[in-house]
């Protein structure tokens, strides 16, 4: 059994548990993002769990100086919930994380290794857009400070998209002058706009279908995708609440038990 599978199987074995992978052996650590981005797709192939969506990280310098890495990866997101949910320890990861981000649902599927999509047949791709808290922390005991190339192999560290209500009448080409907040239990951990996502959310939206593309993957409608922190990311502590933000599209909120 390759590396590849063999780290796969960890990452699938510590999903469908609830225990977090303490280390990776030396022998299974991706040599290259192409390979970590293998490992992302071989656990997709193991468990056939259908794909609500993909989520784009590091779009912004911030999240970039998070995890030391110099541009966006992409991650499978395997569970999407409504604003107002409540969540479970048994569902999070060991130190979770919140991101407020845009999301779009695609409206229209996207085949793989088609020609690039003006930004006006990518406006037409996209159904709606909507607010989101993405969780994040993956499967691995810390998340800060692991190798870029783990994170990409496990989705990306995503838990979970968290989803407003789509917002109606919003200009897409306007969504980098949107004004973004995070509050945790009434105070402000993070704020910023549309434009920390690639300067532009339609942009990030661009580069997932070109870096997919590479991947033979399209993106198949109904799918959501979550475009990057625009909030920088807070803690979920237990018993806290919180609220994304973003003017002129909405609010979503959820919380942990």
């Amino acid at each position: 059994m390759s590396a590849v599978d063999r780290l796969a199987e960890l990452l699938v074995a510590a999903r469908s548990a609830g225990s977090p992978i303490d280390s990776v052996p030396d022998e299974l650590m991706p040599s290259t993002m192409a390979e970590a981005e293998a490992v992302d797709d071989a656990v997709a192939a193991l468990t056939g769990w259908p794909v609500l969506g993909w989520k784009i990280g590091c779009t912004s310098i911030y999240a970039q100086e998070l995890l030391g890495t110099d541009g966006p990866f992409a991650g499978r997101v395997y569970e999407v919930v409504d604003s107002g949910a409540v969540l479970e320890d048994a569902a999070l990861p060991v130190e979770p994380l919140l991101e407020g981000e845009l999301a779009f649902t695609i409206g229209t599927s996207i085949p793989a290794e088609q020609e690039p999509l003006d930004r006006s047949a990518l406006i037409h791709a996209v159904a709606n857009v909507r607010p989101a808290i993405e969780v994040v922390g993956g499967r691995y005991a810390t998340f800060v400070g692991l190798d870029v190339r783990l994170i990409i192999a496990d989705a990306g560290a995503n838990s979970m998209v968290a989803l407003g209500p789509a917002a109606d009448g919003v200009d897409l080409t306007q969504l980098g002058s949107v004004e973004a907040t995070m509050t945790v239990d009434g105070d402000v951990t993070g704020s910023g706009s549309g434009a920390d996502v690639l300067g532009d959310p339609l942009t990030a939206l661009h580069w997932l279908i070109g870096h997919l593309s590479n991947r033979s993957i399209g993106l198949e409608a109904g799918q959501v995708v979550s475009t990057g922190t625009a909030t920088q990311v807070a803690p979920l502590h237990v018993g806290s609440s919180a609220t994304a933000t973003f003017n002129g599209v909405g609010s979503v909120s959820l919380s942990r038990r």
